[in-house]
């Protein structure tokens, strides 16, 4: 459920409310703040009612790229082993069935937005990371990144955003990063700059 424009000045309890009967037949419930300020008003109220609150930085970079290294590009489908690793570590995500139906729609809506992906590999040949990405107009978004753990800390994380941004080729490129995160700090040393805060609020299952 998203709450647009300008604080309405309604309260946490009501919008609870209001996402039992919207998300009724769903096992977790979900609210977005477009406004800062409201979520920011809202923030204590739903965390003192159980709910895990984030605060999502939209970061832009104008312009290209820095140069880098560059990585095969693949069908988003071949990220799948990646995404269920990634996915598994999601609170809500209580077993592999559950990653593997997250996974899934995944494809379906990469499908409908014609998402694209890049994909890592280690001296193997073994996938390690991707970044998945995608273009309206002249603007692109930088949709997802991932790294597997043994593997981060080698700048393959940043390598991806880069390349995702070049081979998408827009003027424009936007990615989100928890405001709090180290990956904010990551994409800000890329050239990305703040220039939105939304919030997330999510009640889990159990």
């Amino acid at each position: 459920m998203r709450v647009e424009g300008l604080d309405p000045g309604v309260s946490a309890d009501a919008l609870v409310h209001a996402a039992d009967i919207l998300q009724g037949d769903l096992q977790h419930r979900q609210v977005e703040f477009e406004d800062e300020a409201t979520g920011e008003r809202l923030q204590p109220d739903f965390a003192a009612l159980g709910w895990a609150t984030e605060r999502l930085a939209w970061m832009l970079l104008e312009g290209p790229p820095a140069a880098g290294p560059e990585f095969e590009e693949v069908p988003f489908a071949d990220t799948t082993a990646l995404r269920v690793e990634w996915t598994r570590t999601a609170p809500w995500a209580s077993d592999d069935d559950a990653a593997g139906r997250f996974t899934q729609h995944e494809d379906t809506v990469a499908a409908l937005r014609g998402t694209r992906a890049l994909l890592a590999r280690d001296d193997a040949g073994a996938p390690v990371g991707f970044a998945a990405f995608g273009t309206r107009g002249d603007a692109a978004e930088v949709e997802q990144v991932y790294v597997s753990p043994s593997h981060r800390g080698r700048g393959t994380g940043g390598g991806l955003v880069s390349a995702a941004a070049r081979a998408a080729g827009g003027t424009t490129t936007f990615i989100i990063a928890d405001d709090d995160g180290d990956s904010k700090r990551l994409y800000a040393r890329l050239g990305f700059e703040t220039v939105w805060i939304q919030h997330v609020f999510t009640r889990r299952p159990g």
